[in-house]
């Protein structure tokens, strides 16, 4: 009796973790993200307004050049993306790739395939969700990281924050 009770226990608990596909979202260190648009005419320099709009936000490298980062601006651990996806809504993912974890090693935009895509380990990434397609990333299920955008309507501008 007690052989049949191990070996269901060992059959119920290979069930059990066998069925658990685990998902990762948070794969890079955290970090602040803190990315002020303060009105409309900030926002339409800077900002993004219809797909497949991107900009990238790098504090320490000044990315985009020209825009003002203020004493308590952060653009998270490798920088952020600011995209609108296929249904312009408003997007912001970490750079850094998670399969990589390095905030050196960043995903670029590939606007042939409409995707998010890491050139060292060649993971690619949905431009509205954040997961994975293809590559490392897909068979390990690491999504990018996003961060929050709160759009204010009275002001015209923008908010990214984590």
């Amino acid at each position: 009796m007690r052989k049949i009770m191990i070996a269901l226990s060992v059959f119920v608990a290979a069930i059990l973790f066998a069925g658990c596909e685990k998902t990762q979202y948070d794969r890079i260190p955290a970090a602040s993200v803190r990315i002020e648009f303060g009105n409309a005419a900030i926002w339409s320099v800077y900002g993004v307004s219809a797909y497949p709009d991107h900009k990238e936000f790098i504090k320490s490298e000044n990315l985009p050049r020209g825009f003002t980062y203020v004493a308590n601006s952060a653009t998270g651990y490798g920088g952020v993306m600011l995209l609108c996806d296929q249904v312009n809504t408003i997007k912001a993912y970490d750079l850094s790739c998670p399969v990589e974890r390095s905030s050196t090693v960043r995903i670029e935009y590939d606007e042939e395939a409409f995707v998010l895509r890491c050139d060292n380990c060649g993971s690619t990434y949905d431009i509205a969700t954040g997961s994975p397609l293809s590559g490392t990333a897909h068979t390990n299920r690491y999504f990018l990281q996003q961060y929050t955008v709160f759009l204010n309507a009275i002001s015209g501008g923008c908010l990214v924050t984590r």
